[in-house]
């Protein structure tokens, strides 16, 4: 993905008010953001190691869909500090 669109991204959805509710370990955080991927039918697998993509991986038009899900989890329960 490239700089634009990831700031493209961020810059939409600092617009969307999201309060914080509490820090998640960076296992649960993987597992989130896969659980929340699949259910747009991006085939995602979370764990200790980070995201597994089915396929091919994560197409080119599904990746500002990809990098929101991340900023959203992220904002609404923190990204752990061992991911960033």
């Amino acid at each position: 993905m490239t700089e634009s669109i990831d700031a493209e991204v961020a810059r939409t959805l600092s617009t969307i008010p999201v309060r914080a509710s509490r820090q998640m370990t960076a296992t649960e955080y993987q597992v989130r953001v896969a659980e929340v991927l699949n259910l747009f039918d991006i085939e995602a697998v979370g764990d200790e190691t980070g995201i597994r993509y089915g396929g091919e991986g994560v197409e080119l038009e599904d990746q500002p869909l990809e990098a929101a899900v991340r900023i959203l989890i992220g904002r609404r329960f923190g990204i752990p500090e061992a991911l960033v």
